[in-house]
C-alpha cells in the first residue's frame, strides 16, 4: 500500500493549502485532490446537504484505493467526518482536531474564524473544551472570505477592508486565532498586517505531521525515490481555475481533470 495515494477533498480549491502542507512534510507521497468547485462554498449549505456532498466526494475518491483520506474542509469535517469514517476501511482525518490541538498548545483565549456552517456546528469549541475545560473561546463567522479567496483577491484593497471589518469583532483580550477554513491561510498576510499581536493557527502543517505519524505507525510511508505524483480533480472548470490552483499550491499545478459526482 505504500504507493497508494493520499486522497484529499474540499468544497473548492482552498484545500490546496492543505495539499501544499502535506507535500512539504511528505514529498514522496502520491496525492489525489478533489475540489468540488461546482458546489463551492459548502459553508452556506444545510447540514443534510453538507453530509450528502461529503459522502459523494468520499465515494468518488475511494475508487482510487487510498491509504488515507483528508477532509480538507472545516465545514465537511464538522458535519461529514463521522459518516465517512464509518464507511471507510482506511484512516479518515479532518482538519478540526489538528487545528484545535495546535491552538490549545499556544494558549487562550482563542477565537475561531470560519464559515457560518462551521461556526454553527460548534465543532471547534467542543474539541477545545475537551482539551482544556477552562479555555475561553469565541467563534466568528466570516462568510465573504471564501469567495474572495477563490477569486484570487488576496491583496486587494476590498479584501483588506472586509478583513478589517471581521477583525474588529475579535475581542481585545484574545491571544490565539484559528483559521477555521482552509481558504483562509492565503489571506494570512492581511490578517497578520491588521493584527500582528495575535497568534494565527493554520491546521495544514500540524495535520500533515499527524498524517506522517499515522503512516509511519502503519509502515505505509511511500518508499519511492521520486517526488510523489499530484492529480487535481474538479467538478467544474473556469478560465482562471488553473492559475488559481497554482497560487494556492505555491507551485505549478498539474492539468485539472473534470469529473462528475
Amino acid at each position: 500500500m505504500s504507493s497508494a495515494p493520499i486522497v484529499i477533498f474540499d468544497s473548492g480549491i482552498g484545500g490546496l493549502t492543505v495539499v501544499h502542507a502535506v507535500r512539504q512534510i511528505l514529498p514522496l507521497e502520491n496525492i489525489i485532490y478533489l475540489g468540488d468547485t461546482a458546489r463551492v462554498p459548502y459553508g452556506t449549505k444545510s447540514a443534510t446537504t453538507i453530509e450528502r456532498y461529503a459522502l459523494q466526494a468520499g465515494e468518488a475518491l475511494k475508487k482510487f484505493n487510498p491509504k488515507l483520506m483528508i477532509v480538507a474542509c472545516n465545514t465537511a469535517s464538522a458535519y461529514g467526518l463521522d459518516l465517512l469514517r464509518a464507511q471507510s476501511d482506511f484512516p479518515v482525518l479532518g482538519v478540526i482536531d489538528a487545528g484545535a490541538k495546535a491552538a490549545e498548545a499556544h494558549g487562550g483565549p482563542i477565537a475561531i474564524l470560519g464559515t457560518r456552517a462551521t461556526v454553527a456546528s460548534n465543532a471547534y469549541p467542543r474539541v477545545l473544551h475537551q482539551l482544556n475545560t477552562s479555555l475561553e473561546t469565541v467563534s466568528l463567522p466570516c462568510p465573504l472570505l471564501v469567495s474572495l479567496a477563490e477569486e484570487g483577491w488576496w491583496e486587494d484593497p476590498i479584501t483588506e477592508t472586509i478583513c478589517r471589518r471581521y477583525m474588529s469583532d475579535i475581542p481585545p483580550h484574545i491571544k490565539t486565532v484559528i483559521l477555521g477554513c482552509t481558504h483562509y491561510p492565503v489571506l494570512l498576510p492581511i490578517f497578520k498586517r491588521l493584527r500582528p499581536d495575535l497568534i494565527w493557527v493554520d491546521s495544514g502543517t500540524p495535520l500533515s505531521y499527524e498524517v506522517q505519524s499515522i503512516l509511519t505507525q502503519k509502515d505505509d510511508l511511500s518508499t519511492s525515490l521520486k517526488p510523489g505524483i499530484l492529480r487535481l480533480l474538479v467538478t467544474d472548470e473556469s478560465s482562471r481555475l488553473q492559475e488559481l490552483a497554482s497560487k494556492f499550491l505555491g507551485e505549478a499545478a498539474p492539468s485539472l481533470e473534470l469529473i462528475n459526482l
